[in-house]
């Protein structure tokens, strides 16, 4: 039974190429090993791997790292770019000469492939595989924030266009996402300070230094989300102005007409008291009479308001 759960353990050797491997057939150097939460059980109880040192990953709804005497304890949980947002979560324990991810999602599998075809994995030491697979994490993220913004644009576009079909939806969408990933990118940026301190004295300077460029580039992709976040709202505020402007085209049309119909109010009011000494009331053309005032007034405060420009 041991066996059979050994089976679907992948290793990676670092000095032998770093193919995909099923055993170690008395290998000692530096490793790097996939298991899944079962096979994981299975080394706790064999006491390969500590209780105390394993990340809690599952649920996890944010990426940190952890440092104890010995090992770094990472968790991960990586933001999906599609329209569903999935997080794909994977814990990792990281030693001196070892790296062990626990992962049942397959993005690392993923990932180190990516990294082969990429031939960024060359490098034969840990250090610069963790590097390499950092990187990996984020490596089209720019690219996606880019997408972000041109989909930020469009709304904004539609907006000045007089478009607003479902905006406050599509804005509060676009902005939950731009926080969530201001998030990620903010903890990523968490872990790289982490190796750089490089508390266990795992690295060397070389690899604090390629850590620190990561940090970078973490901070310059949260930079980015931090941008467009801005940037939506000032197309919110673009929004809000058209509605404004809108709804006063609307009062001022609204104005204009009570404006104009005010005289005829007048004249309604004023004849509709029916006293017995208004000599109107007994005229053959009183009817007349007030029909052509009505005629005369309106027009009268047409001409009016459109020589004042108010209309």
């Amino acid at each position: 039974l041991y066996y059979l759960m050994e089976v679907n353990i992948l290793y990676y050797k670092i000095e032998d190429g770093f193919k995909e491997q099923s055993s170690l057939e008395g290998y000692t150097g530096d490793v790097v090993t996939i298991i899944t939460e079962k096979e994981l059980k299975s080394k706790l109880a064999s006491k390969e791997i500590d209780s105390k040192f394993v990340p809690n990953y599952k649920n996890a709804k944010c990426c940190r790292a952890d440092v104890h005497k010995g090992c770094f304890s990472l968790t991960f949980s990586v933001v999906s770019k599609d329209k569903k947002r999935n997080r794909l979560n994977f814990g990792c324990i990281v030693k001196k000469d070892n790296v062990i991810f626990i992962d049942d999602s397959g993005i690392v599998k993923t990932c180190i492939k990516k990294m082969q075809k990429n031939k960024i994995s060359e490098s034969t030491t840990l250090e610069r595989f963790l590097y390499d697979f950092l990187e990996t994490l984020i490596d089209s993220d720019l690219r996606y924030m880019e997408e972000m913004g041109d989909r930020l644009t469009r709304i904004e576009s539609a907006v000045v266009k007089g478009i607003l079909d479902d905006f406050n939806k599509n804005m509060i969408d676009f902005r939950k996402e731009a926080l969530m990933f201001y998030r990620y990118y903010t903890q990523l940026s968490d872990i790289g300070q982490e190796f750089q301190e490089n508390e266990n004295g795992f690295f060397s300077d070389k690899a604090v230094n390629l850590f620190g460029m990561f940090t970078i580039r973490a901070d310059r992709l949260r930079e980015e989300a931090h941008i467009l976040r801005d940037y939506s709202s000032q197309v919110r505020d673009i929004y809000h102005s058209q509605t404004d402007a809108k709804q006063n085209k609307i009062m001022k049309v609204l104005t204009v007409v009570t404006t104009v119909l005010m005289p005829i109010s007048i004249l309604s009011a004023w004849y509709g008291m029916n006293f017995d000494t208004m000599p109107e009331l007994h005229w053959s053309y009183g009817y007349i009479a007030f029909i052509i005032a009505s005629i005369l007034t309106t027009f009268g405060s047409v001409w009016y308001l459109k020589k004042k420009k108010f209309w």
